[in-house]
């Protein structure tokens, strides 16, 4: 899986993240820009990539939920839990899909290693452990918008720091591990 795959992958997340973050106009606006931005990247990926997995569903219906909620409705108790319903997502989106038998990270790797490979015992595994990587990644993240949330967060600037540093930490294990291939996806 490469870089820009995963990065494509979570475009949705990161629009959210950084447009609801920008200084400028209203927050509630920001928040709401982000998110059409975020639901029209997701339409984008349905349509151009016919992958699909548990990461465009989740996604897609994240998204179309919040499009009801906090673009045409409003719910300030959506608003005011958008970090936390967010990670509840994520989590569920890796977790998921690992209880479904099928890691997100499955469908992405498929696309750089032969059929033949699919199925075999260390390429599935190590697809679980990215999803699971990726999952733990959620989890902390999760706790910290709890924490904020709550008032007790380390402030917004550190707890940036941290959720940008959790998923950061989480595409270099990623990167780390699928450039040194297992015996099941080098060739004999």
């Amino acid at each position: 899986m490469s870089f820009w795959t995963l990065l494509v992958s979570f475009a949705p997340w990161f629009s959210l993240k950084i447009i609801s973050d920008l200084p400028f106009g209203n927050p509630l606006t920001m928040l709401k820009i982000s998110i059409v931005v975020a639901f029209v990247l997701c339409a984008y990926q349905g349509w151009k990539d016919k992958t699909r997995s548990s990461i465009f569903w989740g996604s897609i219906s994240f998204f179309s939920f919040c499009m009801v909620a906090v673009v045409l409705t409003t719910n300030m108790w959506v608003i005011r839990h958008m970090g936390v319903l967010s990670q509840i997502q994520l989590v569920a989106i890796a977790f998921g899909s690992m209880a479904a038998k099928r890691p997100f990270t499955l469908a992405y790797a498929k696309q750089h290693v032969p059929q033949e490979l699919w199925n075999h015992p260390r390429f599935l595994r190590k697809n679980y452990l990215i999803t699971g990587a990726w999952g733990v990644s959620f989890l902390f993240c999760l706790a910290l918008a709890v924490l904020e949330l709550n008032g007790h967060g380390p402030g917004k600037l550190l707890v940036e720091i941290l959720d940008d540093g959790s998923m950061l930490a989480a595409m270099v294990f990623t990167k780390f591990l699928t450039r040194h291939p297992t015996t099941a996806e080098t060739p004999a």
